[in-house]
């Protein structure tokens, strides 16, 4: 991705998410892995080990105190790790929209992240060394220390975040990973009883109560000869700062194209205080709308009613976001409710993105002495938008002009979520069409959305399987095994 300079921008003057779980399947070779792609995944996972400073890939070990002091977050360090995120983040909606076919996407880059971050701290050589590129996370130091005091400071906010490791009977993990994976992931271990219904009745009760009710049946079966099983899950959970009054929520339209509308219910307010700006290189439009708690909603809408939202991943000039959104203004705007899941199985995303080793002969001798390999991952998210909030499973110049008096987002756009201390995204995603179940309409002639506005405004499951892969931020390792990720 360039690297982003100043942007050429035109300054303008609740909701509810569960994350992804990636489960990590590992299983056996030869064996046969039943993981089914319809289990669902929630986002999220607690964790961190270290690694060593520049672009070396760092040891999967800790020792001492020493070192923790170490790897205490910094500034500089959190900007790395943020920076690396956000690339990794876009990376996957880029590589998940070209597989998803013009579909709403949610994204818990965090949980993945997370979720793969726990897999290389028992994977060495190029398996490691691959997985923490593709993350853009290798010249991070002391990472996994750093994730884990990072998911214990979004603990204390409005974020849910909560890990379990599921071993089975006999199978057995060297105790460094087993200790990392407590330390930095707080993922602890617990034994599969061995029959199949009754673990599967235990992993869905966690999974419920870790996603307050948002997920309630996580897995449909268990993959067949697990040995081990990674979940972690995340839950979101913001109040919008300035909330919209549902007396004001009505009726209206959003539009697909430049030809069809579907119906929506609109979220309206007349003098919303909003930062948000034109970047005019892109033809696009960025708004911020903060939460009570330390993150954001930040949103990408094209000016026209078409656009290749893949350019503007490509060059939106993230780094300097933060930096770009001025004041915020009395602004009259519109926002669609929305609720939406999503569920997608990222073997393939994943081996696009440079990590194929991982479903066929991945090095995770820091796990087990036997060969394993990741099965399945997989990942489910949902996103709820409504009046009181969200919830949740190169260079160029600056141009500024007058305040543009509205903010519509009644056509496809992308969003982040942001937590503002340390710009980590922990989801992502695109609407593409917040009321899927209507049918689109032929829409009437109308001026485009620019001159309008112008006018007004991630679970490891670890299993004796094949070696296919599939995430619901599970791992499921097997005898040359495969692993299964949830998240």
């Amino acid at each position: 991705m360039p690297s982003a300079g100043m942007a050429d921008i035109t300054y303008d003057n609740f909701q509810e998410i569960d994350g992804p779980m990636l489960p990590f399947t590992t299983a056996l070779p030869g064996m046969r892995n039943d993981w089914n792609p319809e289990d669902e995944v929630i986002a999220g996972a607690v964790g961190c080990h270290e690694q060593q400073l520049s672009g070396e890939t760092a040891s999967s070990e800790e020792e001492g105190e020493a070192e923790d002091k170490n790897c205490e977050m910094t500034w500089k360090k959190s900007q790395r790790l943020a920076d690396g995120l956000m690339r990794f983040s876009i990376d996957l909606l880029r590589e998940v929209q070209l597989e998803s076919n013009r579909t709403n996407v949610i994204l818990s880059p965090f949980s993945i992240a997370l979720a793969l971050s726990h897999l290389a701290l028992g994977a060495a050589n190029q398996t490691e060394k691959h997985l923490l590129q593709a993350m853009h996370l290798e010249s991070v130091p002391c990472l996994h220390h750093m994730l884990g005091t990072l998911c214990r400071r979004l603990a204390e906010s409005t974020l849910s975040l909560a890990s379990r490791l599921y071993l089975q009977k006999g199978f057995e993990v060297k105790e460094k990973f087993l200790e990392d994976s407590e330390k930095f992931y707080e993922a602890k271990p617990m034994t599969l009883s061995g029959i199949s219904e009754d673990d599967l009745i235990a992993i869905n009760k966690w999974v419920k109560e870790a996603t307050n009710g948002q997920i309630p049946t996580f897995l449909q079966q268990l993959p067949e000869n697990t040995v081990m099983l990674l979940l972690n899950a995340i839950h979101f959970h913001g109040f919008w700062r300035s909330q919209f009054d549902a007396n004001f929520t009505g009726p209206d339209v959003f539009h697909l194209d430049n030809e069809f509308v579907v119906p929506v219910e609109m979220m309206k307010a007349q003098k919303y205080s909003l930062s948000w700006f034109t970047l005019e290189s892109q033809d696009i439009q960025v708004a911020k709308f903060p939460f009570k708690s330390n993150m954001s909603f930040v949103v990408i809408v094209p000016n026209q009613y078409t656009w290749n939202n893949s350019y503007v991943l490509e060059n939106l000039p993230y780094e300097q976001l933060c930096k770009l959104f001025p004041r915020e203004v009395p602004t009259t705007v519109k926002i669609p409710k929305i609720k939406l899941d999503y569920q997608l199985e990222l073997n393939k995303v994943l081996s696009q993105m440079g990590l194929q080793e991982l479903f066929t002969s991945p090095n995770l001798q820091k796990i087990a002495d036997e060969p394993l390999f990741v099965s399945s991952i997989q990942h489910q998210s949902a996103l709820e938008l409504k009046e009181d909030g969200v919830e949740a499973s190169a260079a160029t110049s600056v141009a500024i002009s007058r305040s543009v008096s509205a903010f519509s987002l009644d056509r496809p756009f992308i969003f982040v979520i942001f937590e503002d201390e340390t710009g980590i995204p922990l989801f992502i995603g695109s609407v593409q069409n917040p009321n899927p179940n209507a049918a689109p309409q032929i829409k009437e002639p109308r001026d485009s959305p620019r001159d309008i506005n112008m006018a007004l405004p991630s679970a490891v499951p670890v299993n004796k399987s094949p070696s296919k892969c599939s995430s619901e931020n599970h791992l499921y390792p097997p005898r040359k095994q495969s692993l299964d990720q949830l998240d």
